[in-house]
Formats: structure tokens, C-alpha cells, sequence
């Protein structure tokens, strides 16, 4: 009987630690079950504020694509209008003025016209106007299309020279001083 009354006293022990840690086991669940909750109320939040910073965003797009829109049609009539007025203030022709400074070097081309976005579509543009097929019936015509493909290919020879690996601007610089270029 004694014995009986130790195994019933293990069993309830054991039930016991088990109900404890069920106990446990649902106060965790429940713990992460608020904690998930809360980061969902959180992303919600964060959600619904993206939402309104995009509806804004989107507004302002529209109104700079608006503006865009604007400018794309104004350059064309100013800049007519400024050619016009220049001409207006000028009489005839172009009148340019001319700074005295030292000659380009390689680097030079090969700043403006190989690294600078501006210079490259430059260059793309003189390239496809004036290195096309230089040869014709007419012998006067290919000279003159020679001739000006002839530029072209100094630029692009000059940028070449720029990109070799042995150049060196002082170097350059040192050759057109001592052959007075």
C-alpha cells in the first residue's frame, strides 16, 4: 500500500510538471502570438504610410512629367527666337571671339570627346555625318568628303594616342615645345 502511495505521488508529480510545462509552452505561444500581432499592426502602419508617400510621390511624378512636357515644346521656339535675336544684334553671319590659349593636347580630345557625354554624342554625330562613303562619280565630291572625314579621323587618332597606355601629357607637351607646334 505504501507503495502504491509512492507511485501515485510520482504520477501526480508528473502530472504536474507536465501541466506545468504545458502551462509554459502556452504562456510562450501566447507571448509570441501578441508579439506577432503587434509587429503586424506595426507593418500595417508602415504599410498604410507607404501607401500615402507613394499616392504622393505619384502626384509629383505626374506634375514633373507635366513640366517635362512643357519644356520639350519651349526649347524649339527659344531657341529660334534667340537665333533670331542674335541676328538682329549681330547684322549677318557669326561672330566669334577668340581666346588665345595653349594648344589641346591627346588628353584633351580624349577628355571632351571619349569621357565627357556631351563630347561623346558630339563626336557619334560628326562620325555619322562625315565619315560616311566618301567615294562618288564625282572626283571633286570624294576629295571634299575625304577632306572632311579627314577631321574625324584626327580627333579619333588624337583620342586613340590619349588612350595608349605609354602616354604622358608632360611628354606630349615637351615634343610641341621643342617642335614649336
Amino acid at each position: 500500500m505504501i507503495l502504491g502511495f509512492a507511485v501515485m505521488a510520482i504520477l501526480a508529480l508528473m502530472a504536474c510538471a507536465l501541466l506545468y510545462a504545458a502551462e509554459n509552452k502556452a504562456k510562450a505561444l501566447s507571448n509570441e502570438l501578441f508579439k506577432e500581432r503587434a509587429i503586424s499592426s506595426t507593418l500595417r502602419n508602415e504599410k498604410h504610410h507607404e501607401w500615402e508617400r507613394a499616392e504622393v510621390l505619384q502626384g509629383e511624378v505626374y506634375a514633373l512629367k507635366q513640366d517635362i512636357a512643357d519644356l520639350k515644346t519651349k526649347p524649339e521656339q527659344e531657341f529660334k527666337q534667340l537665333q533670331e535675336e542674335q541676328q538682329d544684334e549681330l547684322g549677318f553671319g557669326q561672330h566669334v571671339k577668340w581666346r588665345s590659349t595653349k594648344k589641346p593636347t591627346s588628353q584633351t580630345y580624349r577628355l571632351h570627346f571619349d569621357i565627357e557625354p556631351n563630347g561623346q554624342r558630339i563626336l557619334e554625330e560628326l562620325t555619322a555625318r562625315f565619315k560616311r562613303n566618301v567615294f562618288t562619280d564625282d572626283e571633286r565630291e570624294t576629295c571634299r568628303r575625304i577632306g572632311r572625314a579627314e577631321v574625324v579621323d584626327f580627333i579619333i587618332s588624337r583620342i586613340n594616342t590619349a588612350n595608349d597606355p605609354r602616354y604622358t601629357e608632360q611628354l606630349e607637351l615637351a615634343h610641341m615645345e621643342q617642335n614649336d607646334e
